[in-house]
């Protein structure tokens, strides 16, 4: 384990999953929060970044992609999932996993509200970050 400086936070690591680059760009902006945005367009390019990142939220746009495949990855990890469904005009966010927990059922989060559900995760998670320096595990 690698110690950090005394003040560093950690990044928080998003994965968007889709097929879109137009849309790949409009996540750009959660750099910004302090997040490390990582794109992938299929499950074989998110199961070779599950095998060397932590990841924090997902972001499924790949319709194409089933979701209990998604999970499936995702198992036992503690990350917060969210699918986007199109609809007519736009789309809602359908929440599937909270910090590891199944919760595909819950209602869904207009876009216009997302940005603001995704602000609380990050502060929560920036908030719940074990403090830097040697820990006893």
């Amino acid at each position: 384990m690698s110690a950090s400086t005394a003040g560093e936070t950690r990044k928080i690591n998003v994965l968007v999953v889709g097929e879109s680059l137009r849309l790949f760009s409009s996540f750009r902006r959660l750099e910004r929060l302090g997040c490390e945005c990582h794109f992938a367009e299929s499950h074989r390019e998110v199961s070779a970044l599950l095998s060397h990142t932590k990841l924090d939220i997902v972001l499924s746009l790949y319709t194409h992609q089933r979701l209990s495949e998604m999970m499936a990855l995702l198992a036992g990890l503690r990350v917060s999932m969210f699918y986007m469904l199109p609809v007519e005009e736009g789309c809602w966010w359908l929440p599937v996993l909270r910090n590891g927990e199944h919760c595909l059922g819950t209602p869904a989060i207009r876009t216009s509200e997302f940005t603001y559900v995704l602000i609380e995760i990050i502060k929560g998670i920036t908030t719940d970050a074990p403090p830097s320096g040697p820990s006893v595990v």
